[in-house]
């Protein structure tokens, strides 16, 4: 076997190696886990009645959060996922939580959950955060991607910011609205919106592998002609993809 053979087996090898790591049950928190978790006091009746629409013990099943783990959390918003990451991280994992600009409700929540692992980060959208490359195990995309491209069309600068900062066998989790098949981009901005393999050809492209994709936000009443956030009682219909670094 010649050397560039060689190495390309063993980079595929501890890829799949990696893979396994990260979606086996076994290295997984149990259900019991996530649904105290997801009882937990510190979560507000707010957060609560989004549960039904955001479905948080199948999206932490997927994401397959651990303790110890350092999360990055972009366009974090009010931080309703991030805190479930924290409670998930916790005691000695950290969940960054990045926006564009400071977010009130994201502070309330900090300062209800003191000592909190969450740490707010307001940094321009091609920075990310501080912290050195290869720091984080996970980096977590929730809903917001189509916000992303609408931030920044330049959209690859800031995926190849995403896999810099991730450590080798690092997990991207991107879970967004879906458009219409066909549709690229051109809904980011008037429905809110993303053609699922529009985000899926974005991350490969910077050199990222997927390993899983989730069927539980499937909304066969949703025919995607409407903006995500004026569904009345259809649910938006979404989807949720894992990449490995």
């Amino acid at each position: 076997m010649s050397k560039t053979r060689l190495k390309r087996f063993l980079g595929l090898t501890l890829a799949s190696f990696l893979a396994l790591k990260f979606i086996s049950p076994s290295f997984a928190q149990t259900t019991n886990d996530l649904s105290n978790i997801i009882n937990h006091p510190l979560r507000s009746e707010q957060d609560r009645n989004l549960d039904s629409k955001r479905m948080p013990l199948q999206m932490l099943q997927f994401i397959g959060p651990k303790p110890g783990m350092k999360v990055l959390d972009i366009f974090s918003g009010g931080g309703h996922t991030a805190q479930l990451l924290a409670l998930s991280v916790a005691p000695n994992g950290k969940v960054f939580a990045f926006n564009l600009k400071p977010n009130d409700r994201l502070m309330e929540r900090v300062q209800r959950q003191p000592p909190s692992n969450i740490v707010p980060i307001v940094l321009a959208i091609e920075d990310l955060s501080n912290e050195p490359n290869g720091s984080f195990d996970l980096i977590t995309i929730i809903n917001s991607y189509h916000d992303m491209v609408n931030a920044k069309p330049e959209i690859e600068v800031v995926n190849r910011r995403i896999y810099d900062l991730l450590k080798p066998g690092g997990i991207l989790v991107v879970r967004d609205h879906a458009a219409k098949d066909g549709a690229g981009k051109s809904a980011t901005r008037t429905l809110h919106r993303i053609d699922p393999a529009a985000v899926d050809e974005d991350f490969q492209k910077v050199g990222f592998k997927k390993v899983s994709q989730g069927d539980f936000l499937k909304s066969p009443q949703d025919t995607k002609e409407k903006h995500s956030n004026q569904m009345g009682d259809i649910l938006a219909e979404d989807f949720i993809f894992k990449w490995i670094k």
